[in-house]
């Protein structure tokens, strides 16, 4: 018996007929994605982000501006229609009022202007810096984008404040509004100078940070969480937006209010712009380019080359020769394996590949 067996196996041996066997299917590989990319990685986007802005066409960055300007004054119209509308509550319950005042209305606009596309001043003023902390972008290309990005912006703006004047809305059928609008424009105008730079720092740090996060945001919904809840804080705090006063002050101007053109210049604009521009130049972008670029040896080469009698030579992003002991490198550049916008590292990329964050 054992031998029949033993000879029914070697008969079957090598003799299995796979001309005709199918392909299994197998899966396919794919690029894993990350949802939200790391703090380094979102800093090399933010570089990135600002050398591309760096070299836009000076008509581009208005026109973007000029977009942006309307997508924020969409959303402080919301506010005034809707935080602005409800008195009772004010009256009853402050704390309830500023949230559906910030919830509702310039997180709206914000989102606009990062999903759909716009060159925004409060944003700028820490993509551009971090793009020449880097080496990526020049002074006087920060200053032609933050010249017509701002003005785009003014621009969107009060075209805004005419078309919403024009349709009687809120002459005829929202009161409360009108009334909280003119507030917000006598509010914004009446604080010392000191005070309201300090507003402006707070509010752009803010602001900045929800940019920060929206760009390591991977998808649709990230972004929009990412700005929303710093733009809510500011909101509902009482800090100043420097673009979103552009709507919010001459709309309540246009309703009535006390204000002067002069007075708003002087009082708002002028010291949120400066508190805006430190906020997000200072304390989030050179923060962060201390952490993870390049600006601490930078700054060390041109104390050295000061102390040794000789120009700095900031722009040359390899010349370390004395600050190279700060991190071991003769040529300190920003890593090419952090993740990228696919979520890949630099390492795992063919040299040359466009996904490259730096």
């Amino acid at each position: 018996m054992a031998d029949k067996h033993m000879n029914r196996i070697d008969s079957t041996l090598g003799k299995r007929d796979t001309a005709k066997a199918e392909a299994i299917p197998q899966p396919k590989l794919r690029t894993p994605v990350i949802a939200f990319l790391p703090p380094p990685s979102i800093y090399d986007a933010a570089v990135k982000m600002g050398a591309e802005k760096a070299v836009m066409p000076a008509w581009k960055t208005f026109w973007l501006g000029v977009l942006a300007g309307f997508y924020l004054s969409f959303g402080g119209l919301l506010a005034y229609s809707i935080g602005g509308e409800v008195p009772d509550i004010k009256a009853s319950n402050p704390g309830a009022q500023k949230l559906i005042y910030g919830a509702f209305g310039l997180p709206f606009g914000l989102a606009l202007i990062v999903i759909c596309g716009g060159e925004l001043f409060t944003g700028n003023a820490a993509m551009l810096p971090a793009a020449v902390f880097e080496g990526k972008a020049t002074w006087l290309q920060l200053l032609k984008n933050w010249f017509f990005s701002f003005f785009g912006n003014l621009a969107g703006s009060l075209f805004i404040v005419f078309l919403v004047d024009e349709t009687l809305l809120f002459q005829t059928g929202v009161a409360a509004g009108v009334a909280n609008a003119k507030a917000v424009a006598v509010a914004k105008t009446s604080a010392t100078f000191g005070t309201t730079v300090v507003r402006g720092l707070l509010c752009n740090w803010l602001v900045t940070l929800g940019i920060w996060q929206a760009t390591g945001a991977q998808d649709i919904i990230g972004k929009v969480f990412g700005v929303y809840f710093p733009v809510l804080a500011f909101v509902a705090i009482g800090f100043d937006h420097v673009i979103a006063n552009m709507f919010l002050v001459p709309f309540g101007m246009k309703m009535g209010a006390k204000v002067s053109v002069g007075s708003y210049i002087v009082h708002s604009m002028i010291p949120v712009f400066i508190g805006n521009t430190i906020a997000a130049m200072f304390f989030v972008a050179m923060s962060y380019a201390f952490m993870y670029g390049t600006l601490a040896p930078r700054l060390a080469n041109c104390f050295w080359s000061v102390k040794d009698g000789h120009l700095p030579t900031w722009n040359d992003p390899h010349d370390y020769s004395r600050s190279s002991s700060m991190n071991g490198s003769a040529h300190p550049t920003i890593p090419e394996d952090r993740p990228s916008l696919t979520g890949v590292p630099g390492s795992m990329k063919k040299s040359g590949s466009s996904a490259s964050m730096a």
